[in-house]
Parts: structure tokens; C-alpha cells; sequence
């Protein structure tokens, strides 16, 4: 194993494991790895392949908690989002939205760090969450994190929260794979990557679903907000 696909499969690893327990935040965990060895669009480009494939095993495991209703409130939203966010990526580089995305992360977190409740004003704005969230999901993959926040603000239970996150990103893990081919994002090279990063992937499945097991209401909570404060500086600082 050369050392390029060892930073390749650690960023895949720690991606899809953080993803498996929360039901989002592969790409932002993944892409600083990633982005020392490919481009931008190739890492994208490399976490699009795997999402498809994460979203049919995880949404099959959870089927019977995934809250249909608010999935299909965000679906519409998500998708034209995504679209606009794709042809952003190939063809703009708008990399202040990037940041006041992760603005936005860091204040929620400290919102709901001090105040230690939802926010409720979040429940009538789906739409637009899921609209934004299409658009980052196209432009950097990194709409989980505002499907995820409004969801959490909406749903009670931590299992039905991951389980309806992971049924809403899965319409867009899907429906970006067309549009990334489209517009020659994802291509051959990206295909043949992807074939070495699959025993990563199931390591990363593997280890999450294992995680996930032993985690309680208050853990699922801290977690979550945690990997989001982290994400946010992130899209802040990087």
C-alpha cells in the first residue's frame, strides 16, 4: 500500500465512521485528508462514489424509524439545491459561503451549548434549510450539517433524528451522483480510485455500527454537537 492510499483510506475511514454514527459529516471529516493527495473536485468527487452505497445499507438498518414526513419536506428543497451547488463547484469557487456556513454551525452549537434547549423558530424554516442544504451538499458535500440541524430541532428521539438525517441525505447522495457524471466531475480515474477505498469504507461502516450501539441519549447529544462545532471552525478556518 503506497502512501498516498493510505491518506486516501484513513480519510474515508474517518469520514463514513463519524457519518455511520451521526448520519452526516463524511465529507468535512474526510477532506482534509483527501485534499493532500487530490484536488478540490477529485476528493468530492471520491466521497460522492461511497455515499449512494452508505445511504442504501443505512437507510435499509433504519427504515422503520426514518420519519417520512420530514424527509419529503426537505427532498425538494435538497434537490434544487444540489443542482444549483453542482454547477457552482464546476464552474465558481465561492469560498465566503464556505465560511459563513461555518458561522452559522459555530453560533448554533454555542446557542444550544449555553441555552440547553432547541431552537424552535427552526421548524418553520425547512425549506430553507433543506435549499442551503442542497446547495453546500453540491458545492463541498457539507449540507448534512444544516439538514442535520433542523432535523434535530424538529425530532425528539437521538434514533429517529439519525435515522430521518440519514433518510433525507440519502435522496441527495443519490440524485448528485447523474449530476456530478454530467458535468464530468466524477470520471473513470475517480471510478478506479474508489475501488481501493472500499475495504475503508466497510472498516469505517464496521466500526460505526459498533460505536453507535453503546451510545446513549446524552452521548448522542454531546457527540453531535461537538463534531458540528468542529466542522464549523473548519468551514471557518480551512
Amino acid at each position: 500500500m503506497d502512501f498516498s492510499t493510505l491518506i486516501l483510506g484513513i480519510g474515508i475511514t474517518l469520514g463514513f465512521f463519524v457519518q455511520t454514527i451521526l448520519g452526516f459529516g463524511a465529507s468535512l471529516t474526510a477532506l482534509p485528508f483527501l485534499l493532500i493527495i487530490l484536488d478540490l473536485r477529485d476528493s468530492i468527487a471520491l466521497i460522492a462514489v461511497f455515499l449512494p452505497f452508505f445511504s442504501t445499507i443505512l437507510i435499509y438498518q433504519n427504515r422503520k424509524l426514518i420519519n417520512k414526513k420530514v424527509v419529503l419536506e426537505m427532498a425538494i428543497g435538497g434537490v434544487i439545491g444540489l443542482t444549483i451547488g453542482i454547477f457552482a463547484l464546476k464552474y465558481g469557487n465561492p469560498e465566503i459561503l464556505k465560511k459563513l456556513l461555518g458561522v452559522f454551525i459555530v453560533c448554533y452549537v454555542g446557542y444550544s451549548t449555553i441555552k440547553r434547549q432547541k431552537v424552535k423558530i427552526f421548524n418553520k424554516l425547512g425549506f430553507v434549510f433543506a435549499l442551503l442544504g442542497g446547495f453546500f451538499s453540491g458545492l463541498y458535500s457539507s449540507g448534512g450539517s444544516l439538514f442535520a440541524t433542523y432535523i434535530y430541532n424538529k425530532l425528539e428521539q437521538p434514533k429517529l433524528v439519525r435515522a430521518t438525517i440519514i433518510g433525507s441525505l440519502g435522496i441527495i447522495n443519490f440524485i448528485r451522483i447523474p449530476l456530478l457524471v454530467g458535468t464530468g466531475i466524477i470520471t473513470m480515474n475517480t471510478v478506479e480510485k474508489s475501488l481501493y477505498m472500499i475495504p475503508f469504507f466497510l472498516i469505517a461502516l464496521f466500526l460505526g455500527n459498533k460505536f453507535y450501539s453503546k451510545i446513549n441519549q446524552v452521548m448522542f447529544k454531546k457527540f453531535f454537537l461537538i463534531v458540528l462545532f468542529i466542522l464549523g471552525l473548519k468551514l471557518i478556518f480551512f
